[in-house]
């Protein structure tokens, strides 16, 4: 069962994993690694971390640090085209991004892979976001938190344990699991070295990616994804770590009950690795209902659903829907209601 939840100038230790196109080139980002360690140990060997820091147009004291989900690099959040760059709506509502390749995927470096677990991704995570509230990459005093899937347990995983943001988005991840479908999932992860992808740079041994064309029965909405999302999200897969596999739904629900700053679930309705028959995900109000004995009673919480959405919400033809649901209630988090598609779970 703890396989079956798993979703998404520095002398360094390893060289940098397999790089994808800097796709959040563009004015007003610019590249910003940061070396970071697993642990707080003193003696914690480094890593380069690979980020992408952009600005919007006038000046802002608030960052949301992206965070991919399993299999997914930073292009997650810049998308195929307009509609699905979720890095622009967050920058014309007036908020910079720090977009990362999670250590061990994408341009980060490589860790041995049982090393890399939710917990030392958490660690990461909060290396982070210190650097941009201390000036290291930014000065910022609001840091937000917006995960996708896996990357959506790291962010709990960060505020708990830290508790240094200042709210959490959490897309595509319910407590409440579709077995069959996350079992199916992870028996279609392999070696990432047997895959055609990732034969020129060697992954290390325990690092998996997805089966070549079984991505779209998890991830996507065969309906409603944006023209060409299977091939790109083939194109621009990444890596998973044996480590990231060890995450329980016990671990998650730790978690979950120690955060206690605002939290936004934003849900496909259709995604396959969450909705079903008997788990709804129509109205934020199944969401609000599934949801709400998951953390403790004073967290405010809301929810979305997105209609006609798969897991990958970011690659449907509604993804704006879901980019202008995060970004109002970010900015209307004391106003009620703060946008037609979102719910307060009242409690």
């Amino acid at each position: 069962m703890a396989v079956a939840f798993i979703l998404a100038g520095l002398t360094l230790a390893t060289p940098a994993a397999h790089a994808q196109p800097p796709s959040a080139t563009r004015p007003g980002c610019a590249r910003h690694d940061l070396a970071v360690t697993l642990t707080s140990s003193p003696d914690a060997p480094q890593y380069r971390l690979a980020g992408w820091l952009c600005r919007p147009a006038r000046t802002t004291t608030t960052v949301q640090v992206l965070i991919p989900g399993l299999t997914y690099t930073h292009r997650y959040w810049t998308g195929l085209d307009q509609r699905t760059n979720y890095t622009d709506t967050a920058l014309a509502a007036g908020d910079a991004a720090y977009l990362i390749d999670r250590i061990s995927t994408g341009a980060s470096d490589r860790p041995p892979a049982d090393q890399v677990t939710t917990t030392t991704e958490a660690t990461v995570t909060h290396q982070v976001i210190r650097a941009l509230r201390d000036g290291t990459i930014g000065r910022f005093t609001h840091v937000v938190a917006v995960g996708h899937s896996y990357g959506s347990v790291i962010a709990m995983a960060e505020a708990a344990t830290y508790r240094d943001v200042d709210a959490l988005v959490l897309t595509g991840l319910l407590h409440d699991i579709r077995v069959d479908q996350m079992t199916r999932f992870t028996t279609d992860l392999y070696p990432a070295a047997a895959d055609p992808k990732f034969a020129s740079s060697s992954p290390p041994e325990g690092y998996l990616t997805t089966r070549p064309g079984s991505r779209p029965g998890y991830f996507l909405d065969p309906n409603t994804a944006v023209r060409g999302a299977a091939d790109w999200d083939e194109q621009s897969k990444t890596t998973a770590t044996t480590g990231e596999l060890t995450f329980t739904p016990d671990d998650e629900l730790a978690y979950s009950r120690a955060i206690t700053v605002p939290v936004l679930f934003v849900i496909g309705a259709t995604d396959t690795l969450f909705c079903a028959t008997g788990q709804p995900c129509t109205t934020p109000a199944d969401i609000c209902q599934r949801e709400h004995t998951a953390f403790p009673p004073s967290t405010v919480l809301a929810a979305a659903t997105i209609p006609r959405t798969g897991h990958s919400i970011n690659l449907h033809r509604a993804a704006p829907l879901a980019s202008t649901a995060i970004t109002t209630w970010l900015h209307h988090q004391h106003s009620t209601p703060a946008t037609p598609l979102v719910s307060s779970c009242r409690r």
